[in-house]
């Protein structure tokens, strides 16, 4: 079995929900459009196998949302939890770092596919 990789689809499906101006591949290099959202891979491990193949594999994201405050980010990141929750995904954690300025919050979730 080929490694997997979901990230096209929650990258797609987080651009669908409104409450973001850009999702990224990686760490922006400047924070003009705000609130945004960095999707990146966490886990990607063979989870069940049968008959000497990978069947089913865990992946995990981190998505970390952006933003100028805090009320920001926990909007955005409410838009990408429902999202994430539509794909098939369990948030396995999440926590913020308010810093100025800019704010985040830090969301990681667990599939199997």
């Amino acid at each position: 079995m080929a490694l997997k990789d979901d990230k096209p689809r929650v990258m797609a499906a987080l651009s669908r929900t409104g409450g973001l101006r850009r999702v990224l591949p990686a760490w922006p290099d400047v924070w003009a459009e705000l609130p945004c959202a960095v999707v990146t891979e966490a886990a990607n491990r063979p989870a069940d196998h049968r008959d000497d193949r990978e069947r089913v594999t865990e992946l995990e994201y981190y998505v970390r949302v952006f933003a100028s405050r805090a009320e920001e980010a926990a909007r955005a990141a409410e838009a990408v939890d429902a999202a994430m929750l539509e794909l098939g995904y369990a948030r396995t954690m999440a926590w913020e770092d308010d810093g100025a300025p800019v704010r985040q919050k830090v969301l990681r979730y667990r599939i199997y596919l």
